[in-house]
Parts: C-alpha cells; sequence; structure tokens
C-alpha cells in the first residue's frame, strides 16, 4: 500500500503508537468514548452484546458531525431480523441524527471525494462482493469507518483493516487487543 496514499491513516497510528494509544481513559458515556476513539484513529470495530447501544451510542457520537453515511443491514449479528421491520429500525436511526445519509448503494461511495464519516451496521449474512467492497472502502483515505458487530468472529480478514477495536458494556467501554481480535476471527470465525 503506497504510503502517500494512506498518509492520514498513517499519521494517526503513527501518533497513537508514539502517545501510547491504547492508554485512553474511558468513563461511563459510551457515546463521549467513542467521540475519543474518532479523534484518533480512521477504522474503528465497535462490538458489544445485544442491547448495549453500539449502533445507538456511535450515532450520537457524530451528532455534530457533517458528512456522516449509514450503511444497514436487516440482519442482526444472529442472522436474525431486525424486530419490527428494518424500515423502523432505518427511522429510528434518522430520529437520531436526522441529517444523516443512509447508503443503498455501497458503489456510491467510492465516487465520493470529499471526507466523510460511514457507520456500517452489522457484518453477518453480507455476501464475499459486499466484503470484498467494504475493505476496499476501508483502504480508502477520505471514509473514516466505525464498523459495528455483535460478535466480531465474522469480521474475517477485514479485521486486519482495523485500527482499534471497542468493546462496549454497560459500564463504559473498553480496548480489545488486535492480535486478540484476530485470533477470534480465525479460531472462532471459522464454521
Amino acid at each position: 500500500m503506497p504510503k502517500e496514499k494512506n498518509s492520514r491513516h498513517l499519521t494517526a497510528m503513527k501518533k497513537n503508537t508514539k502517545e501510547g494509544g491504547l492508554g485512553i481513559p474511558f468513563i461511563k458515556d459510551n457515546s463521549f468514548n467513542i467521540r475519543k476513539i474518532l479523534d484518533s484513529y480512521k477504522n474503528i470495530l465497535i462490538c458489544g452484546i445485544k442491547g448495549v447501544g453500539k449502533i445507538t451510542e456511535t450515532v450520537k457520537a457524530v451528532k455534530d458531525n457533517t458528512n456522516v453515511n449509514y450503511i444497514g443491514n436487516p440482519v442482526d449479528y444472529e442472522g436474525k431480523m431486525r424486530p419490527g421491520s428494518y424500515e423502523k429500525y432505518l427511522k429510528y436511526i434518522l430520529s437520531l441524527k436526522k441529517d444523516i445519509t443512509i447508503v443503498d448503494d455501497i458503489d456510491s461511495l467510492f465516487r465520493v471525494k470529499g471526507d466523510i464519516i460511514l457507520i456500517i451496521d452489522e457484518i453477518y449474512g453480507r455476501n464475499s462482493a459486499q466484503l470484498d467492497r467494504i475493505g476496499r472502502l476501508l483502504d480508502r483515505d477520505n471514509i473514516h469507518i466505525v464498523q459495528i458487530v455483535g460478535c466480531m468472529k465474522y469480521m474475517g480478514s477485514l479485521i486486519d483493516k482495523i485500527d482499534i477495536i471497542l468493546e462496549l458494556h454497560l459500564d463504559g467501554a473498553f480496548i480489545i487487543d488486535k492480535e486478540l481480535g484476530k485470533a477470534i476471527c480465525r479460531i472462532l470465525g471459522k464454521k
């Protein structure tokens, strides 16, 4: 990967390596915790148990940002349909941030020139073509990605492109070591 292509990404990574980036103190307010991570990392994986507020806290964290995009998934990490309906779920997302752009065509993001934040909701059930496109988006300098997953084991090879893994729980958040995340994908992700 050419250095100039990913200069902003590399700068953020160098900054965090130099400063010991994993020494970020977290509080109980997870939207605040996510904002802190967004300030320092480009490709973020947010995971946690059902009901901990992964998507809700993420959207709250970017409420003051412009150019926020969202790619949904009609199924959750267990392959179950969203409660109510997917349309109701999208309305809920829009109620949290009125100016969030719901992306129906992932290929349209490859034509975006300016900087954007992209929230990708759940990885489970995505086909290999979608996973390939997500991998290419993770490589783009102008796209700051927050990948939401219920269980990181489904990330597969995409875990290598993630800069930091943030586990949310009801009392706050903590960082999961990237090597542990890779091992979870490698061992538990096998079918």
